[in-house]
Formats: structure tokens, sequence, C-alpha cells
């Protein structure tokens, strides 16, 4: 390329760099911070210290950030426990996911020693701040503990938050609802027509594994009448999806079915997946 073109390329990339260092000088902590990770390469140091002023004014995204980057050791040694202290504060001071971060990292040990009761403390912090995703983070984990014999008594106290996390609109607590009714998880009780129920919620939201199960309940009458094309709807849309059973039953359905219901099967399953938002 030559003459005024070839020269327009690199004075727009040189404006460009310049604009960057420019912005990187100027304007709130915050603001400084990303235009300097926004840097080729990125100026870490610089960004940090931006950070950390603007974490210090109150800004949850800034100590967010600055969890982040020991977390992934951006800049900075990887240090969990100074990853810890930042997603801390900014759980703290209402950022709850980072609240839900800082407990599976001490559940599983991530970067910190593992301590299952400081797990238990920040998915409660967050659980009394009525964040719906900590309640089903947290009863997974009750769930998990009594499928290993670890305290099955509170599977019931796993029920009440995952009940509570539906009414929020987390769909996937359907899922481990459907669980401890389907499979009677320490000691809950087995309910073909609670199981019923929470499946189709999850059926419903487009989670493939309950599409299949809701098409075994369909196929078997396991706390629904039996309906071998209602099965067949659902087991067709599993196994879209990916779903094991899903296409397992599929494939015995279209043994067993007529022709003409195998198609209203497939059917019903295009007019639910083309009625979907």
């Amino acid at each position: 390329m030559t003459g005024a073109a070839g020269v327009f390329l690199p004075v727009m990339l040189l404006w460009a760099l310049l604009s960057g260092a420019i912005a990187a000088e100027s304007g709130a902590p915050e603001t400084r911070a990303h235009a300097y990770m926004a840097l080729d390469p990125p100026d870490w140091e610089s960004a940090r210290a931006a950070f950390e002023e603007a974490a210090e004014a109150g800004s949850t995204t800034a100590m967010s950030h600055l969890g982040w980057m020991y977390d992934e050791g951006h800049g900075v040694a990887r240090d969990g426990d100074l990853a810890v202290h930042w997603y801390s504060r900014a759980a703290r001071a209402g950022a709850h996911d980072f609240a839900m971060k800082v407990g599976w990292m001490y559940l599983s040990g991530d970067g910190v020693t593992r301590d299952r009761d400081q797990a238990e403390y920040w998915f409660s912090h967050a659980i009394e701040a009525g964040h719906a995703p900590a309640r089903t983070a947290w009863a997974s984990v009750l769930i998990a503990d009594a499928l290993g014999g670890m305290s099955p008594e509170r599977v019931f106290e796993a029920r009440s938050l995952l009940e509570e996390a539906l009414d929020q609109g987390q769909l996937l607590a359907s899922y481990f609802l459907a669980r401890l009714y389907i499979e009677g998880i320490g000691g809950h009780p087995v309910d073909d027509a609670m199981a019923v129920h929470y499946t189709r919620i999850g059926a419903g939201s487009g989670h493939a594994q309950m599409q299949g199960w809701l098409a075994f309940m369909y196929y078997n009458g396991q706390g629904v009448d039996a309906d071998p094309v209602t099965a067949a709807k659902w087991a067709n849309l599993a196994a879209a999806e990916g779903d094991s059973l899903g296409n397992q039953l599929r494939l015995v359905l279209d043994e067993q079915l007529e022709p003409d219901l195998i198609q209203e099967a497939r059917r019903r399953a295009v007019e639910w997946a083309l009625a979907r938002p």
C-alpha cells in the first residue's frame, strides 16, 4: 500500500495507542484501570493500583476485579488468600455472586485451604441477603453430602432452599427437587406426583435431561397416566439436545407406535420448540 492510504493506517494505529495512553492517565480510577488493561501489552501494575483506589472509594466491581487479578495471576503472583480478601469485600458490599465464589473456593480448596465452615458461612451470607442462586447452589451441596452419606437429614433444609429458589425464578432448582422426589435421597420421601410436577417445570424450561425423565414417566405411567404419544414428544425433544435416555425412548417408541402417531408426536415437539420465546 502506497501514498496517502499507506500512511493513513499506521497513523490511525498510532492514534489508537496514544488515545489509550491518554485515557489511562485521566478520568476516574476505575476508568483508568480499564484503560490500562486495554493497552497492548496491558499495564497490569497501574491497573491494579487504579482498581485499589476505586475499591477504597467503595466500587464493588473494582474489588471483584482485584479478586480476579489475584485469582488468575494477571500482573501479580497468584494468591488465593488475596483473591478471597477482595472477593469477600465485594460480597460484603452487596455483590452476592462473589459470596458464592468465595464459598466454592473454600469448599473445593481452590487457592485456599479447604474449609467447610467458611464455605457454609459465605453461602449463608448470600442466602440471607436473598440471593436465589446461592439457595440452589448450597442445596446442591447438601444433596451431594446426603448422597455421600453425610448429614442426610439436611435434605429437608435443601428442599426448603430449593422451593424458595424456584419461587424466585431459579428454574434449575426444579432439577434437584425432582431428584429428591424421584430418588428419595437421604431418606426424603419418594412421591411420583411431586416428581412429575417438578420434572415438568424443568422440561418446560428446556432442560434436556428432565425432558428425558418426563418422557420416561409418560411411557411408564409413573405419576401420570401412561401416554406414549406425549412420551414420544418429550423423547424427541430430549434426543434433539443429546440426552441419552430421551434418544433410547425415541428409538423404542418409533418401533412401537403407528406411523401416524410418530408423526403426531414429532409435530407436537416441533410446535413446542417453535413456541418457546
